[in-house]
């Protein structure tokens, strides 16, 4: 009975997780925010001002909203099949989701290689292929010399850290009770708080923290209390959500390296409060709520294409259009793309990947 109550909660609770796609279309806005002042350095006060503020937290929200529906997805798998079963269609769905886009960019990129211009260099792609580009790029972040052409393979950190967090996501799910893995990400708040970690050191590029916060988001969401504290829960916008998160950039920016472990944990905190009031809403009727929903539809190919794309437009026309125009034609060009390779590999892989985890399942059960 318990089983068939926690089924019924989690399948109309799914049901309402239309309002994170307009999340991600905010995160990734920040993301592609946060590249536009370093490409476009030199192109004046607006490119300064963009620079200014840490517009990266898009990628913390992102942490957030992952570890949720992780949690979500483990949890639906396992109220149908065994845990073997389950861990082998969440591996299945998931490889086919982020790894071959991944490897299709990453295969795209590597032809710099064959021009020593590009500065490109083997170890990135390497480290990108086989998802560990967070390690890799950890020390150039923090300013070490010899590094590649970041404004290729860089993104590819956080993906690398995605996917070692898909690694360990079914033991810790499916091991750990509900309130042992709210426990967990209360601990790891608390030690990560203490810890220094400098923008752009290793464990920066871990971020334990929001990852911690959105699989806590969703241990709570599967509990019959979940209904009565989200009685008292206001609904987030879409403006109050960017508003909050701008707070949090231009905070980042400001404070000194020493407290960036506290401001790390407390930002992973801010993003758990807005995807949880997130939640409670449906899509959007307005025209910039559909217009995010889009962009989080294609925000994994924007985020892996974007950068590369706003750097090959300025180097090819920032001299003849200037800096407004090009900023604007490169963005425009990434979204463009973005929209191919979803429609083109993206989506069609996810829905296959569906259908070998299933079919799997079932050639597996007794």
């Amino acid at each position: 009975m318990l089983v068939i109550v926690e089924r019924d909660i989690w399948m109309e609770q799914e049901a309402r997780l239309s309002g994170l796609d307009e999340l991600r279309g905010l995160a990734i806005g920040l993301v592609v925010l946060s590249h536009v002042g370093p490409v476009f350095a030199e192109g004046g006060t607006a490119s300064a001002l963009l620079f200014a503020p840490a517009w990266s937290v898009g990628v913390d929200l992102f942490f957030v909203i992952s570890g949720l529906v992780v949690e979500r997805s483990l949890r639906s798998l396992r109220h149908e099949r065994g845990a073997l079963e389950a861990t082998s269609a969440f591996y299945v769905r998931r490889a086919m989701r982020i790894v071959p886009l991944a490897w299709c960019v990453g295969t795209i990129l590597s032809i710099g290689l064959l021009f020593p211009g590009s500065g490109i260099e083997p170890e990135d792609a390497k480290a990108a292929f086989a998802f560990i580009s967070n390690v890799h790029w950890a020390p150039c972040f923090g300013g070490a010399a010899g590094c590649g052409n970041a404004f290729a393979f860089a993104p590819f950190w956080s993906v690398a850290a995605e996917v070692q967090f898909y690694l360990l996501a079914p033991l810790l799910v499916f091991l750990l009770p509900r309130r042992a893995l709210v426990a967990l990400a209360g601990l790891v708040l608390v030690v990560g708080a203490f810890t220094l970690r400098p923008w752009g050191g290793t464990l920066w590029t871990f971020r334990i923290d929001a990852i911690a916060v959105g699989l806590a988001i969703g241990a709570i969401r599967g509990t019959s209390a979940w209904p009565r504290l989200a009685e008292h829960l206001r609904v987030i916008g879409n403006m109050e959500a960017a508003f909050w998160m701008s707070v949090a950039a231009f905070m980042l920016a400001i404070l000194p390296q020493t407290t960036h472990g506290l401001a790390t944990a407390l930002l992973a905190l801010m993003c758990g409060w807005i995807v949880t009031r997130a939640t409670l809403r449906g899509g959007s009727v307005t025209w910039p709520g559909r217009m995010l929903r889009r962009l989080g539809g294609i925000s994994y190919a924007l985020y892996l294409i974007h950068l590369p794309v706003l750097a090959l437009c300025n180097w090819s026309l920032g001299q003849f259009l200037g800096t407004p125009a090009t900023a604007t034609l490169s963005i425009a060009t990434a979204i463009g793309m973005s929209h191919v390779l979803t429609a083109v590999m993206g989506d069609p892989l996810h829905q296959l990947g569906r259908r070998w985890s299933n079919r799997t399942v079932r050639e597996v059960s007794p």
